[in-house]
């Protein structure tokens, strides 16, 4: 697997992540990944791509890095930033540039 890139994500869509919150961890569901444009990373080593998680708890985590683990990924250390509030929960994005 290509580890931090656009399609080594995408091949876990709709796959559950479990987010570590000191002694406790809440579950994030990735419903979305989505390319740049071609416009936006020239001349960058890789084109960027945003994640998009949705967690069911009401609670919004402040935006921070948090360790995130997946059975098919393993575990890394993502950065997200709360970006929506809708019916069934939270929606927080990962930006890679």
């Amino acid at each position: 697997m290509a580890f931090g890139t656009y399609e080594g994500f995408a091949s876990h869509l709709n796959e559950t992540f479990q987010v570590a919150l000191g002694t406790s961890s809440v579950e994030m569901t990735l419903v979305q990944a989505t390319k740049g444009t071609p416009r936006d990373w020239e001349g960058l080593r890789k084109e960027p791509f945003s994640l998009f998680f949705k967690c069911p708890k009401p609670v919004i985590l402040p935006q921070r890095v948090y360790p995130f683990a997946n059975p098919g990924l393993g575990k890394m250390e993502i950065f997200i930033v709360p970006i929506a509030r809708e019916r069934d929960g939270i929606v927080y994005q990962a930006v890679f540039n």
